[in-house]
Order: C-alpha cells, then sequence, then structure tokens
C-alpha cells in the first residue's frame, strides 16, 4: 500500500488536487457531522448544495495551501525533476495540506462556543501567557480524543497520496520546445490559481460575507472553511470609514453621548447612593433557566428561577458570543461589531470610559472580581478601562486548594470570598463579578455532592452547581448591612455551549440570556419581556441612582419608556439589528434578510424577500446610523466624553 508509484507530472497535478479538494470539502463537512443539532431542518437537498457550493471556498484554501506544489513543480525548469527537490516538495505538500485540514478539524470543537468559524481569534488566544493554555490543551484533547482519531486517518491519506503520486523523471530531446511550452503551462497555472483565489471571475472576489449569498446566516459556518476565513477574516481587522450620513447631521440622529437619564418606570423611590453590584454568569443564556424557558420539564437553576421572579427582569441579549466580549458591553456600553473584539483589537488603546469611571467621581470606591487565572481573556484590563480600581483573581484569592486544575478558583468558594472582599470595601461600592465553573470542561470541585436532578450532560451539572453558589452568595450578603441598599444586576455573559430547544439555534436565540435587576426595595418585581442588551446595563444603572452625567454608550436607559429597545450584534459577517418587534440582518450596506421576532422567533420567514426597499428604509437607517457612530467614532477615538 505504502509503496511509491511514479506518475507524469500533470496526473500528479490532477490526483493530488483533486484528492485534496475532496479532503477539504470532507474535513470542512465535519462541522455539520458532529454538530447537526445546531443546524434543524436542514434536509439532505440543502446539505448537498451547501456541501458542494463550499467547494467554491475549498478551492481558495487548496490553492493556498498547494503553492510549494504548482510553484515548485509548475516552474519550466529541469531541475523540478531532481529526487531530493522532488522529495522536499513532497514534504511540504504533506505539512500544508494537513495543517489546512488541522483548522477544520479543531473548528468542529471550538464552533460549539462561537457560533461561527474561527477568524484570527484563535492566534490571540494562543498569545496569552496565562497559566490556562496548557491545562485547556491537554483538557481538550481528553474530551475529544476522537478528533485526534480524526486527524491521523486524514494525515494517513494523504501521506499515502504523496507516496502513489510521485513525479516520473522525463528525458527532454526537444528543450526549445519543451521550454516554450511549459512555461506557457505554468503561466495557464498562474491565471488559473489567481481566477481560483477570487472564486471566479466576477468583479469582486470572494469573501466571508460571500457565503451570505447562499443560505441563512446560520448555516454560513458550513460553507466557509477555516483557512478561508482566518485568511480573509484578518483583513476585517482594519475598519473602514463609513459615509451613510454628514457628519453634521448624524449626530443629530442619533448619538451614543447621552444625558438624558430619565427616570418614569419600575422604581419606586430614589436610589441615590444605593450600592452596584454586577454579577456576570458564565454560559447563561435562556435556554438554560426554566423561569425563561418553560418548556424545561425540570430547572436546572431552582435558586435563579426564585431570585429572577422577585427581580424586574428583561428578554435579555447578548452583544458577542464570547466572554471577552461581554465585558467591554455591560461595562463599558459598547457593542462587538467587529471581526475580532475590542479588546484584541488594533484599537484597544483607544479610549474607553465604563461605569466605574463615572461612579468614582460620585465617591463609589469600586472593584472587579474574576476567579480566573489573573490575566485569563483580558478580564483585569477590561475591568481596568472600565474604571474599577481594584482587581480580585486567582493570585488574589491565594488558596490553590480550590483551583479547579484548568480555569480557576471554583464559583462555591470565590463568590464567598467576594462577598467578604465587598463586606471590607468603602460604602457607597461598585463591584463587579464573573462567574466561571460553568465553562468547558465542566468539571465539579471534589467534595461537592450534586442535588439529584435529571442532568443529561457534564455542563448542565456545573449550571446546577454555579446555582447552588450564587445560592449560598446571597445567603451570606444577605446578612451585611449593605445588602439592602444594593441594586443588583443579574446578566449571562453569553449563551450556552449546548442547545436542546430548536428555538435558540438561530441568530436571535443564540443571544438571548439571563438579564435582571434585582433590588426589591426599590425596584418592582416584574417580568417585562421587553428587549435589553448588555450596553443597556451602565446607562440603566446611572438613571436608577439619580445621576445625570453625559454619557458615551451605545446603550439605551431601560428605566425610560420614551427609549426604544435597541439590540446589535454581529457574526457571520452579518450585522444584526433588533427594535424589539422586528430583527434586520445586513452585510453593512444591504438588507439581507428581516424577521418578525415576536410571532417568528424561529427566524423561519424571511419577510424582505417579498418586500421592497421601502417597507423597512425605517429599519435599515436605524441600524446605519448606530454602525456609522460605532465604526467612525472607534477609527478616531471618539468613544468617551471630552
Amino acid at each position: 500500500m505504502f509503496r511509491n508509484k511514479e506518475l507524469p507530472l500533470w496526473k500528479v497535478f490532477v490526483i493530488r488536487l483533486g484528492v485534496m479538494l475532496l479532503l477539504l470539502a470532507i474535513s470542512r463537512w465535519l462541522l455539520f457531522l458532529f454538530n447537526t443539532g445546531n443546524f434543524p431542518g436542514l434536509g439532505i437537498g440543502e446539505q448537498f448544495i451547501l456541501f458542494f457550493i463550499g467547494m467554491r471556498f475549498d478551492i481558495w484554501t487548496l490553492i493556498i495551501a498547494n503553492l510549494p506544489l504548482l510553484v515548485f513543480y509548475g516552474i519550466p525548469l529541469e531541475f523540478k525533476y531532481n529526487k531530493y527537490y522532488c522529495k522536499t516538495i513532497d514534504i511540504l505538500f504533506v505539512i500544508t495540506n494537513i495543517s489546512s485540514i488541522t483548522l477544520n478539524i479543531i473548528d468542529v470543537i471550538y464552533y460549539r462556543y462561537i457560533d461561527k468559524r474561527m477568524t484570527s481569534e484563535l492566534f490571540g488566544f494562543m498569545q496569552h501567557t496565562d497559566d490556562n493554555q496548557g491545562g485547556l490543551m491537554k483538557q481538550f484533547l481528553i474530551d475529544f480524543w476522537f478528533m485526534a482519531v480524526v486527524f491521523s486517518v486524514f494525515l494517513l491519506i494523504i501521506i499515502i497520496l504523496t507516496r502513489k503520486t510521485r513525479v516520473k523523471p522525463v528525458r527532454i530531446q526537444n528543450r526549445k520546445y519543451w521550454y516554450s511550452t511549459r512555461s506557457l503551462i505554468f503561466l495557464g497555472l498562474v491565471a488559473a490559481s489567481i481566477i481560483g483565489l477570487r472564486g471566479g471571475l466576477q468583479n469582486k472576489p470572494i469573501s466571508i460575507i460571500t457565503a451570505a449569498n447562499y443560505t441563512k446566516t446560520q448555516n454560513i459556518p458550513l460553507v466557509l472553511n477555516t483557512p478561508f476565513t482566518i485568511g480573509r477574516g484578518s483583513s476585517g481587522e482594519v475598519l473602514k470609514r463609513i459615509c451613510f450620513y454628514d457628519d453634521d447631521e448624524i449626530d443629530s440622529l442619533y448619538s451614543p453621548i447621552r444625558n438624558d437619564l430619565t427616570i418614569n418606570r419600575f422604581i419606586d423611590k430614589n436610589a441615590k447612593d444605593y450600592n452596584v453590584f454586577i454579577i456576570i454568569l458564565e454560559s447563561h443564556g435562556q435556554e438554560m433557566v426554566k423561569f425563561y424557558n418553560e418548556r424545561r420539564e425540570t430547572t436546572l437553576t431552582p435558586f435563579l428561577d426564585s431570585l429572577l421572579s422577585n427581580s424586574l427582569s428583561f428578554n435579555g441579549m447578548a452583544n458577542g458570543r464570547q466572554s471577552i466580549e461581554a465585558v467591554t458591553s455591560i461595562l463599558s456600553g459598547l457593542p462587538s461589531l467587529m471581526s475580532k473584539d475590542y479588546v484584541e483589537s488594533r484599537y484597544a488603546a483607544n479610549r474607553l470610559d465604563g461605569i466605574g469611571s463615572i461612579l468614582k467621581k460620585h465617591g463609589y470606591s469600586t472593584a472587579f472580581f474574576h476567579g480566573g487565572n489573573n490575566g485569563t481573556m483580558n478580564f483585569d484590563a477590561s475591568a481596568l478601562s472600565a474604571g474599577f480600581d481594584s482587581y480580585f483573581g486567582r493570585n488574589e484569592y491565594a488558596n490553590d486548594a480550590d483551583y479547579d486544575g484548568i480555569w480557576g478558583i471554583s464559583d462555591m468558594p470565590f463568590l464567598q470570598y467576594t462577598a467578604h472582599k465587598v463586606n471590607e470595601m468603602k460604602r457607597p461600592f461598585a463591584a463587579g463579578v464573573f462567574t466561571l465553573s460553568s465553562h468547558h470542561p465542566f468539571k465539579l470541585p471534589k467534595g461537592y455532592e450534586l442535588p439529584e436532578g435529571d442532568y443529561k450532560t457534564d455542563f448542565e451539572k456545573t449550571v446546577r452547581y454555579t446555582d447552588d453558589a450564587m445560592r449560598r452568595f446571597f445567603e451570606t450578603m444577605s446578612n451585611y448591612s449593605w445588602f439592602d441598599s444594593t441594586i443588583f444586576v443579574i446578566v449571562g455573559d453569553h449563551v450556552n455551549p449546548e442547545h436542546r430547544f430548536d428555538n435558540y439555534l438561530n441568530g436571535y436565540g443564540q443571544y438571548q440570556i439571563v438579564t435582571a435587576f434585582y433590588a426589591p426595595s426599590i425596584i418592582k418585581p416584574l417580568n417585562t419581556n421587553i428587549l435589553a442588551q448588555q450596553t443597556d446595563i451602565g446607562i440603566s444603572l446611572l438613571a436608577a441612582l439619580g445621576y445625570n452625567d453625559t454619557v458615551f454608550t451605545f446603550g439605551r436607559n431601560v428605566f425610560d419608556s420614551l427609549q426604544e429597545p435597541c439590540f446589535t450584534s454581529y457574526l457571520n459577517n452579518i450585522y444584526q439589528y433588533s427594535d424589539g418587534k422586528y430583527m434586520l440582518q445586513s452585510d453593512g450596506r444591504n438588507i439581507t434578510a428581516v424577521f418578525d421576532i415576536e410571532n417568528d422567533p424561529c427566524l423561519t420567514h424571511n419577510l424582505y424577500e417579498n418586500a421592497d426597499y421601502e417597507t423597512w428604509k425605517e429599519l435599515d437607517n436605524k441600524f446605519k446610523m448606530r454602525l456609522q457612530q460605532y465604526t467612525n467614532r472607534m477609527i478616531n477615538n471618539k468613544l468617551y466624553i471630552k
């Protein structure tokens, strides 16, 4: 089976490139085969169509990965038939092609956490210097060992392919004829490669957004391959100025500079000098919480359900799909509308004032808590830039007996530590805490006895554990004098990585998170079902506290009934904007879809297919105003109040 076989060069080209194109397509399609539950309603016919359409993008990867083959075997020179030269090219062929396939294989699992193909965030993650990387990679290899088997199968096939298609030496008799014909063939290869990289002869080369022409937003990862999104996605990090509206009119149409902090609902009395405590729950999408998701037979979150029943709750929406995006949205009012999260983008040095900065002007002491290894996801830097002066992580906790071996200190002991530390803070205070135990690899601490229940996965067990930790956390805080004069915000960072219900497998449900304000002495308990995004939290807290500072935020004050609901997000190069009734999807210039989220939460009926632009012009204008302000202010470093 492994014996070498020599073939004419043209056959080597045809067989190797043909087989590798098929292997790339299969490795791309593994994302569907291992995550079928994330693509409900995708029929066999459409599966075949998407599989073959994706080959247009696979060809791009094929050419990039096989540049050594195309160039070094294509050049019209005799020495390319040298034994050692051929062996070097064969080795490069194996390395470059298995590397491309490996990226697709990695994304089979990584997709479960971000609902898209990777772009350059993988390399940003690998550049982190915290202690998580080694443990995480080891744990991933243990949990997903079967992907190593898949990798080995692909590697074996490529090695066999290489050995079965060795280049057969030739004896050149008419050198003039040979050089002239091979030169023309080489030029033909160059031309064909350029066409392949462009994706055809159309005016514009294919890009990530091209995939949106073929399928729904949630199915775009099935059309694209990971090397393509990494290669083409990196170019999106440099924002380009937007000019939908003139500079002298845009601020009068929509401005993120706000000074209208009015209260006309939900609050019974003045909350001046109340403390603020923002609790960010890891991977707590509405799907996991019975208070929101009544289709759940049993509850994983009995305490949280009770807490939400006594809170002012909203139909919460995350502005991003990753934890690193959530902190900036919640604390600084900035949504995630770039291909790279703000903290790791080229714009991270911009000035960005958060709620901590504003509250310090009113005499608040500030601190942020996260049990993870210090530096994880740049949470410490994000909190500091938002005005939280003190940061408490694993280093400050200083007791690795409670270390989970991967991320940091388990929720139960760390939340107790947080409560005690907050009790030592000067009042009034503004504090934030971010849980971590319901993050992969979903490990329960030793000695914890899980209550009896119908747990489908390890993730569900950690959700139950975090709920227990929250119960004890509130029990401890309730004994402190400041508890009754504190506004608590309970918010998810992003949705859960596992899904059991179809209505959470689309561009709407994939952003629905827990969002509530708890302060029974002043805020009326009510399930409003009103849309509220993460960027709404900061300005709403300032309004509740009675401060009328000029604030920079892309959120709105939920305590003011005159301010319309709004939600923005960005995924797979598609923007989403909602006014609470309709959800618009856009490529940044043109509407691609509109859905009625009140009556069609699964986004099955695209209203834009049967309507003209004028019908949705107002909704599109609201989106474009925000996109222009976001983009141009990001470029010009104008994300703050001068």
